[in-house]
């Protein structure tokens, strides 16, 4: 080859690349438009990135024929096999942005009620996670082998799953363990005691499902898991209410 074809074939490169570059841009303008349903536009992007790989395609095809003309000879008939599936590729990862959209939409109402940091880490998880997916349906579908890459996905979700259900467990155990407590204190503790646990001294002032909420004597308003009643040495000094609900349950 000579220094011209060289030359020649980077300006190919460079051409596809520039060329990819803008019709992406023009895609999205076009597809991410104010007036477009919202799923157009939500799908523009990838669109977009599939007009700037068909340029970048493009452009590597010239350098080729330069490079090795006679490798254009089988081109023509490997790219009409190939194109059927690369479209049914790109059709997968359409099909996936748009559903990713309306799952979020869909998931949004139900948690309306949480903090908005975590609504948006969920919805991101559901749109990566139906994304994902796709890419990996759609590299297969262009003939690449996924199975060490479906192992390694599948292996991750897994561990994530564990990990939010074990937590959610270990959670949701604590949590049983001080209502259980609260059922207990319920019947010994009144408004008005006054406690005194190891560390800690104050009136009662409520009994809550989990924790009891006490006035310290030094004027501050805590609250003690209730698991702590049962655990510690208490000491109550029961108010002149409790004392006169004991002896009408008696009477």
């Amino acid at each position: 080859m000579t220094t011209t074809d060289w030359i020649i074939v980077a300006a190919a490169i460079i051409g596809g690349i520039a060329v990819g570059v803008i019709a992406s841009r023009i895609v999205i303008a076009v597809l991410g438009g104010p007036n477009r349903p919202g799923p157009i536009r939500d799908a523009s992007p990838a669109v977009g990135s599939l007009a700037m790989s068909i340029g970048i395609v493009v452009g590597l095809i010239v350098a080729l024929g330069v490079v090795s003309p006679d490798s254009l000879d089988q081109l023509p008939r490997d790219v009409i096999d190939f194109i059927p599936r690369l479209l049914a590729a790109a059709i997968i990862v359409i099909v996936a942005n748009v559903l990713s959209s309306f799952a979020q939409a869909a998931l949004a109402p139900a948690l309306a009620r949480m903090p908005a940091s975590v609504q948006r880490q969920a919805l991101s998880a559901v749109r990566i996670t139906i994304i994902t997916l796709a890419v990996l349906l759609a590299v297969r579908q262009l003939g690449f082998d996924t199975t060490v890459i479906n192992l390694g996905v599948a292996a991750i979700f897994f561990g994530i799953s564990g990990a939010l259900m074990l937590l959610v467990a270990l959670g949701g155990r604590a949590v049983a363990t001080e209502v259980a407590s609260t059922r207990v204190l319920r019947r010994l503790l009144q408004e008005g005691d006054r406690v005194e646990l190891d560390t800690v001294q104050g009136t009662v002032v409520s009994v809550h499902p989990t924790a009891i909420e006490l006035d310290t004597v030094d004027g501050r308003r805590i609250l003690v898991p209730s698991s702590r009643f049962v655990g510690d040495t208490v000491t109550i000094e029961r108010s002149q209410r409790s004392e006169r609900a004991d002896q009408a349950q008696r009477s």
